[in-house]
């Protein structure tokens, strides 16, 4: 399937400048629309917990307050957005249906922001998140994305990504969730100048697993080469980075595990180093 719309939760930080310039190279690569989506919280869904004593005015003054917090930061994010647009030559549009493609388009909403994240990545082809806003505080938002509503997430690193899946690595364990991040991953592989195999683990000496992810691929028009990776006890997320360097890639595809009361994800048994590590995007699916 092609990828049209591309989701990015804005909190209006600083550091989502990188991740619209990962996202907006993306949809110039696949003539897609970027979807920024700001939610703001909803202040009346804490009145409840001020309890009964609380007068009138502290209210209204508290929910000014939050109404003032939440504007200054949608502006933050709004122009933070039109500016990425404008460096990445990409017209801003004020709908969906009829815009030209590509197209960046920001959309403010009031809610809890895990259950819109969720219900608008429902309806998104990828979900672009920045390496800084999936730890403790933003893991309950991606994992919204990526469990709630299953659809595949991008990790974009520190610095904007210009070239995205000119070279492209899949670790492969041949779980099921590494199979839902390759077959995610189509679009990109179908684009890309060289795609790698990376198998890991216990699996390494026996080359059947890779080989029946290359038949598959194949049946897409698409080659891919094979390499067998002796990990000598090493971390596996650092091994699959390390793999990836090497071979100059400029996208690593791989499985993702969820476990939301830890906020942790664990990619084929690694830990969260890959996505704290990467200095290229990563694709990860579950």
């Amino acid at each position: 399937m092609p990828v049209r719309k591309i989701l990015v939760p804005l909190s209006g930080n600083a550091g989502e400048a990188a991740v619209l310039g990962t996202a907006l190279t993306v949809a110039r690569n696949f003539g897609a629309q970027v979807v920024g989506l700001f939610v703001r919280p909803d202040p009346t869904e804490a009145l409840p917990y001020l309890g009964d004593g609380v007068s009138g005015q502290v209210i209204e003054d508290l929910l000014r307050a939050a109404k003032e917090s939440s504007d200054a930061a949608s502006s933050r994010a709004r122009t933070m957005f039109a500016d990425a647009a404008a460096k990445a030559n990409i017209s801003l549009a004020k709908d969906s249906g009829a815009a030209m493609l590509p197209s960046a388009r920001f959309i403010d909403v009031t809610g809890h922001r895990d259950d819109i994240v969720a219900a608008h990545s429902r309806l998104s082809d990828i979900v672009v998140f920045g390496e800084g806003n999936v730890g403790i505080a933003g893991g309950s938002t991606l994992e919204a994305a990526m469990m709630s509503a299953g659809r595949p997430v991008l990790i974009a690193p520190k610095a904007c990504a210009i070239n995205i899946g000119g070279v492209v690595a899949i670790g492969w364990d041949d779980s099921p969730v590494a199979a839902h991040a390759a077959t995610a991953a189509i679009p990109f592989l179908g684009k890309a100048k060289r795609v790698v195999i990376l198998s890991i683990g216990k699996k390494a000496l026996d080359p059947g697993p890779s080989n029946m992810l290359a038949d598959y691929l194949a049946l897409h028009g698409i080659t891919a080469e094979e390499h067998l990776i002796d990990a000598q006890n090493r971390p596996i997320g650092s091994v699959l980075l390390e793999e990836a360097e090497k071979l100059g890639a400029d996208l690593l595809v791989v499985g993702g595990y969820g476990h939301s009361r830890l906020r942790e994800f664990i990619v084929g048994g690694a830990t969260q180093h890959i996505r704290s590590h990467a200095t290229i995007p990563v694709l990860m699916a579950h």
